[in-house]
Protein backbone atom coordinates (compact mmCIF):
# COMPACT_ATOMS: atom_id res chain seq x y z
CA UNK A 1 0.00 0.00 0.00
CA UNK A 2 1.22 3.18 -0.71
CA UNK A 3 1.85 6.39 1.01
CA UNK A 4 -0.91 8.49 -0.52
CA UNK A 5 -3.79 5.28 0.22
CA UNK A 6 -1.93 4.89 3.82
CA UNK A 7 -2.79 8.67 4.33
CA UNK A 8 -6.87 8.10 2.87
CA UNK A 9 -7.38 5.39 4.86
CA UNK A 10 -6.16 7.29 7.62
CA UNK A 11 -8.11 10.16 7.30
CA UNK A 12 -11.42 8.04 6.63
CA UNK A 13 -11.03 6.19 9.91
CA UNK A 14 -11.01 9.87 11.84
CA UNK A 15 -14.21 10.48 10.40
CA UNK A 16 -17.45 9.83 12.45
CA UNK A 17 -19.82 7.25 11.55
CA UNK A 18 -22.07 9.50 9.93
CA UNK A 19 -19.14 11.17 8.01
CA UNK A 20 -17.93 7.60 6.43
CA UNK A 21 -21.38 6.93 5.58
CA UNK A 22 -21.78 10.17 2.98
CA UNK A 23 -18.24 9.36 1.89
CA UNK A 24 -19.34 6.33 1.20
CA UNK A 25 -22.15 7.44 -1.06
CA UNK A 26 -19.40 9.88 -3.16
CA UNK A 27 -18.09 6.59 -4.85
CA UNK A 28 -19.43 3.80 -7.18
CA UNK A 29 -17.48 0.61 -7.72
CA UNK A 30 -17.75 0.02 -11.88
CA UNK A 31 -20.22 -2.27 -12.21
CA UNK A 32 -22.36 0.33 -10.06
CA UNK A 33 -21.85 3.24 -12.22
CA UNK A 34 -22.03 1.21 -15.47
CA UNK A 35 -26.19 0.59 -14.30
CA UNK A 36 -26.47 4.10 -12.70
CA UNK A 37 -25.00 5.52 -16.11
CA UNK A 38 -25.94 3.37 -18.36
CA UNK A 39 -22.63 2.90 -20.10
CA UNK A 40 -20.61 0.60 -21.22
CA UNK A 41 -17.65 -0.10 -18.76
CA UNK A 42 -15.07 0.49 -21.71
CA UNK A 43 -17.05 3.71 -22.35
CA UNK A 44 -17.17 5.01 -18.59
CA UNK A 45 -13.73 4.12 -17.78
CA UNK A 46 -13.01 6.63 -20.62
CA UNK A 47 -14.81 9.34 -19.33
CA UNK A 48 -14.37 9.12 -15.74
CA UNK A 49 -10.59 9.22 -16.37
CA UNK A 50 -11.31 12.78 -18.46
CA UNK A 51 -13.45 13.74 -16.23
CA UNK A 52 -10.85 13.21 -13.47
CA UNK A 53 -13.43 10.91 -11.12
CA UNK A 54 -11.15 7.66 -11.65
CA UNK A 55 -9.61 6.21 -8.32
CA UNK A 56 -7.66 2.77 -8.47
CA UNK A 57 -6.65 1.10 -5.31
CA UNK A 58 -5.76 -1.98 -6.01
CA UNK A 59 -7.23 -3.82 -8.22
CA UNK A 60 -10.79 -2.01 -7.28
CA UNK A 61 -11.41 1.13 -9.28
CA UNK A 62 -14.07 3.68 -7.68
CA UNK A 63 -15.92 6.37 -9.87
CA UNK A 64 -16.74 9.55 -7.69
CA UNK A 65 -20.49 10.30 -8.85
CA UNK A 66 -20.16 13.81 -7.87
CA UNK A 67 -17.09 14.86 -9.79
CA UNK A 68 -18.89 12.40 -13.18
CA UNK A 69 -22.28 14.04 -12.21
CA UNK A 70 -20.84 17.37 -12.81
CA UNK A 71 -18.46 16.38 -15.73
CA UNK A 72 -21.63 15.26 -17.42
CA UNK A 73 -23.53 18.71 -17.30
CA UNK A 74 -21.17 19.92 -19.65
CA UNK A 75 -22.48 17.96 -22.38
CA UNK A 76 -26.27 18.83 -21.40
CA UNK A 77 -28.20 20.32 -24.53
CA UNK A 78 -31.08 22.20 -23.06
CA UNK A 79 -33.87 22.58 -25.51
CA UNK A 80 -33.27 19.87 -27.84
CA UNK A 81 -35.35 17.35 -28.43
CA UNK A 82 -34.23 14.05 -29.82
Amino acid sequence: MNEATKKTLSQFKELTDSEQHDARQKFARMREATQIYHMSRTKLAEEALKAGAMYKIGSTVLINVQIFNQYLEGFRTPGVMV
